[in-house]
């Protein structure tokens, strides 16, 4: 009885040890590839780019997420966290849409925005936080 309750204790132990080194399963390594490749997806869906547009839209979207990237290292080694700055983020958003003007057409960047509002309305992230009502099946 004591050997199985000890032996109960050591792998909790090493089950909790692993899961806090790992950041408790809930951190994901910033890959600016991917994030990259996922905006410009949402960029491809919503205006229909073609293959050129397509990559210049992946080459801004890859040097912005390098960028922030590099910014939240260096705040981690001077051990800070990274801020939320709501002003350079509007610059950012602001400097993003000019770039997107200058690669897609009138129609495509207003077929983006409209998507890019509805995404916002459905909760910023294709309707996958909150909306599990709106889902089949769900409950």
């Amino acid at each position: 009885m004591m050997k199985k309750f000890f032996f109960s204790m050591m792998l909790a132990a090493i089950s909790l040890t692993s899961f806090a080194q790992h950041g408790g399963g809930q951190r994901r390594e910033f890959k600016p590839e991917e994030q990259a490749t996922r905006r410009a997806n949402q960029v491809k869906e919503a205006a229909k780019t073609t293959d050129e547009q397509y990559q210049k839209v992946y080459d801004l979207f890859l040097k912005q997420a390098q960028d922030a990237q590099a910014k939240m290292k260096e705040a981690q080694e001077k051990g800070e966290r990274p801020q939320f700055d709501r002003e350079g983020m509007q610059k950012q958003r602001e400097a993003t849409n000019a770039a997107l003007k200058e690669i897609l057409s009138e129609e495509q960047f207003e077929a983006y925005e409209k998507a890019q509002q509805e995404r916002r309305q459905r909760g910023g992230r294709g309707g996958q936080r909150g909306n599990r009502a709106q889902r089949p099946g769900a409950v």
